[in-house]
């Protein structure tokens, strides 16, 4: 895979846990990031059921918002790893600095964030909450806003009518935070990756 060149646009997309259990994942989204070719690319995988299991133990056992935070965090390293292994050409990185030595290599980065977060962004005093109405979604919109990214792209199950980043919270396509989460962002785009065409709509602020 030829490596993109520098001043390439940055684009961070993430991968709707949804879609980690659908078999036709790894052609599909193989097929639609060639198309954004030349860009430098930064995945980010969602929690999918790895996740929902942390939930399930939360609601359970009561672990308290940090413990299951953590909990989720790990989850969604585990499906970083395994998206790295559904999709060929791609690497696991844990660290923002990693990226460029990726992308020159030819490969897609896929970050698994708890490092990042743990490092970096619990050390802000906006930091994300501890809390399930922060889930994958606004990560990657934190995620896009460090890097400088040109676009985030969240790639779903579905997108339904929602217009703006508040429609769609309310309509529970990201979590109720995202909206917050990604106020810098110019451009947001959501794609429903199952659909042929794999339709995409631009969520306004």
């Amino acid at each position: 895979m030829r490596a993109p060149d520098d001043d390439a646009p940055l684009i961070v997309v993430k991968v709707g846990g949804s879609l980690l259990t659908w078999p036709e994942l790894p052609e599909r989204l193989a097929r639609w990031l060639d198309e954004e070719r030349p860009a430098r690319l930064v995945l980010i995988a969602g929690g999918g059921p790895a996740a929902d299991f942390v939930r399930t133990l939360d609601a359970m056992h009561r672990l308290g918002d940090e413990a299951a935070h953590r909990l989720a965090l790990h989850a969604m390293d585990f499906t970083a790893e395994t998206l790295a292994g559904l999709l060929p050409g791609s690497r696991v990185v844990r660290r923002l600095v990693e990226l460029p030595s990726v992308w020159h290599a030819g490969w897609r980065p896929i970050l698994a964030p708890r490092l990042y977060l743990e490092e970096v962004d619990e050390r802000r005093a906006d930091r994300l909450a501890f809390s399930w109405e922060v889930t994958s979604d606004a990560i990657a919109a934190r995620v896009a806003i460090d890097l400088r990214a040109t676009r985030l792209v969240l790639l779903k199950s579905t997108a339904t009518g929602a217009v703006t980043r508040s429609e769609a919270a309310r309509a529970g396509l990201v979590d109720p935070y995202f909206p917050d989460a990604s106020e810098a962002l110019d451009r947001v785009e959501i794609v429903d990756l199952r659909a042929p065409q794999s339709s995409r709509r631009v969520l306004m602020k």
